[in-house]
């Protein structure tokens, strides 16, 4: 005689459940790279790389006359926030009667800014208008109105001076 075995249905077995589970998972992982993919921005950083190229040269012989000319600078952040600026330069030079400082944000384009501080007297820059940001990292780029020399520099925060070029003097 023969004995009739009876097996549960497949919803109570474990290996459906568990072949089924990869394919769950890589659907709930592709919903979230979707929704991530639409939500955020991707912004390029340059979309025209051999033009960028070119301009390096540029750049770097706006960097060479700053060095020429001795400029030197020290960007800190005052107690209300506010930008303060102290240029130097090699005796003889001038300085200009305004600066521009543009902020880049190491990640997030849109929190890029730039700013122009008038000259207070004495080599200093300020304006009420011009707020250094709290926290983050930031490139910093300083430059004359006629845009022949900029100082270059990089901050992860203002909590303390950041210099410049020579050293402000």
């Amino acid at each position: 005689m023969a004995v009739a075995m009876s097996h549960p249905p497949w919803y109570r077995q474990v290996w459906p459940w568990l072949l089924m589970l990869m394919p769950a998972v890589a659907i709930v992982a592709g919903a979230v790279t979707f929704w991530l993919a639409v939500s955020t921005n991707n912004s390029m950083v340059v979309d025209d790389y051999y033009r960028e190229g070119k301009a390096i040269n540029r750049q770097l012989a706006r960097d060479h006359a700053a060095a020429e000319l001795g400029l030197g600078g020290e960007l800190s952040r005052q107690a209300d926030g506010t930008a303060l600026l102290r240029l130097s330069a090699k005796s003889g030079a001038a300085l200009p009667p305004f600066v521009t400082i543009r902020l880049v944000h190491a990640t997030r384009s849109e929190l890029d800014r730039a700013v122009n501080l008038p000259a207070t007297g004495a080599g200093r820059y300020a304006s009420p208008e011009a707020r250094l940001p709290d926290e983050g990292r930031w490139n910093v780029l300083i430059e004359d109105p006629d845009r022949r020399w900029r100082l270059v520099g990089s901050s992860t925060g203002f909590d303390r001076p950041l210099a410049l070029g020579e050293p402000a003097r």
